[in-house]
This record gives structure tokens, C-alpha cells and sequence, in this order.
């Protein structure tokens, strides 16, 4: 667990040392202050608004952090040669794997965070109080990049950079179309839609289970339950793929 650990500080403190980290969080910080000056022309719908911009801001930064990182993630250490410096330790190719996925999580979590602290000031300034549900929202926000992110590495075990990072963006895009495609599979007569919905359900995560940025400005609240089956959902895909992950490095050749 030490050995864990380590890896995870130092792969924490060269992520944040990236300059492409800082631009993505100016980023983020501009489409979250781009929210207020948006609100400012629908004053009766402000709120909405802000919240919906700065959910967004948290979960693409979190996203992209988890794509285009995560990508690099083990395959950099392999290409610099810097792994077998590592591995000539008593230390596991698995162990190895898990500080990297802990170091990059610790990542996620500082900047959705930051991004928390910054998006409770805004919606302070206009009279809008930061709730447990917010609280709920940054969470799926994190269990979905962290679904992601063990996607991501799983594609990268095995395939280039630019590849792993293709086929997670699409992983993504239908992950978050899963319940409207189930839904038009309920309603479809074609047996080879129905049959190709079933298949997508059971191969890829549907991440429209972690979405609950809607529910800060209705008047329901964030059902318990459901949240927390969600994140043992999450929580099971990752353990599948970052299983799969730890087997591909295990056979690989590093020579």
C-alpha cells in the first residue's frame, strides 16, 4: 500500500505541474464566469443558468483530464523507460497501475474542487446557495471521470495514445446517450435495434447514470438511493477495467 501511495504523490505532483492542466482550469474559470454574464441577460433565469454553465465547466475539465491524461498515463512511463526504473523495485505492474489511477483521481478531485469553491462564490453573489444536491452533482461529476479515466487506460494498455484517446471519446459520447437509446429501442420495431441496444447496454457504461445537474433547481431533491447505486455502478466498472488493465500489462513485453 506504501508503494501505492508513493506513486500516486509523485504522479499527483507532475500532472500538476503540466502546463496544459492550468490552461484547461483558465479555461473552466472563464466558461464559469461566462455563466454570470450570461445570467445577467435572463435575470429570472440566472440561477439556471450559472448552475448549468458551471456544472458543465466542472465536467468537461474533469473529462478532458481523464481522456487526454489518462492516455498518457502509463504509456509515457514506458516510452521515456523511466517504468523500468520502477519495476526493478519490489514492486508489482499492478501496483504500479493503481498509484497512477490514485494520483490521477487526487487530480480530478483538487480541480472539481477548486472548481466548487469558485462556483459556491458565484451563486452566492446572486442568491443562490450552495445545497447538498450541488454537493451530489460534483460527486457524479468524479465517479464519472473516474469511469472514464479506467476506460481510458484500458484502451491505452493496448493501443497508441491517439487511439486510446478516440476510443474513449466515443465510449463517452454513447455512454451519456444510453437511456435515448434505450428509450427509442422501446419504442422500435427493428429487431436488429433492439438487438444493438441490448449489446450496448451490456458492453460499455451508460454515464447518464451519474448525470444530476438538474436537480439543484427543481424543487425535488437528489434521491439517495439511486445516487448511491450509481456510484456502486461506477465503482464496479472501474474495478472490471482497471482488472483488465493490470492483466494487459502483465503480459506485455516492456523490452
Amino acid at each position: 500500500m506504501h508503494a501505492i501511495w508513493v506513486i500516486g504523490k509523485n504522479t499527483f505532483r507532475e500532472i500538476i505541474r503540466d502546463r496544459i492542466l492550468y490552461g484547461l482550469l483558465v479555461f473552466a474559470l472563464i466558461l464559469i464566469g461566462l455563466s454570470l454574464a450570461m445570467g445577467q441577460l435572463s435575470f429570472t433565469e440566472q440561477a439556471r443558468i450559472s448552475v448549468d454553465f458551471g456544472f458543465a465547466a466542472m465536467n468537461l475539465s474533469a473529462i478532458i483530464i481523464a481522456i487526454f491524461v489518462g492516455s498518457n498515463l502509463v504509456t509515457k512511463e514506458i516510452e521515456q523507460r523511466t517504468v523500468y526504473t520502477l519495476l526493478v523495485r519490489p514492486l508489482s505492474r499492478s501496483q504500479f497501475l493503481l498509484g497512477k489511477v490514485l494520483g490521477l483521481a487526487f487530480v480530478n478531485i483538487v480541480v472539481l474542487l477548486g472548481l466548487s469553491i469558485v462556483l459556491t462564490a458565484i451563486l452566492f453573489s446572486i442568491g443562490q446557495p450552495w445545497d447538498m444536491d450541488c454537493t451530489f452533482v460534483v460527486l457524479g461529476v468524479l465517479c464519472e471521470s473516474l469511469v472514464v479515466l479506467s476506460v481510458t487506460l484500458l484502451f491505452g494498455a493496448y493501443s497508441k495514445p491517439m487511439l486510446a484517446v478516440a476510443f474513449s471519446i466515443g465510449v463517452f459520447l454513447v455512454g451519456r446517450s444510453m437511456d435515448s437509446l434505450d428509450f427509442f429501442a422501446q419504442k422500435s420495431e427493428s429487431a436488429f435495434f433492439i438487438g444493438f441496444n441490448y449489446v450496448l447496454q451490456r458492453s460499455l457504461p451508460n454515464l447518464s447514470k451519474f448525470s444530476w445537474g438538474n436537480y439543484p433547481l427543481i424543487e425535488d431533491k437528489v434521491p439517495l438511493q439511486p445516487f448511491l447505486m450509481s456510484v456502486i455502478y461506477g465503482m464496479g466498472w472501474m474495478g472490471v477495467c482497471i482488472t483488465l488493465t493490470a492483466l494487459i500489462l502483465r503480459k506485455r513485453d516492456f523490452t
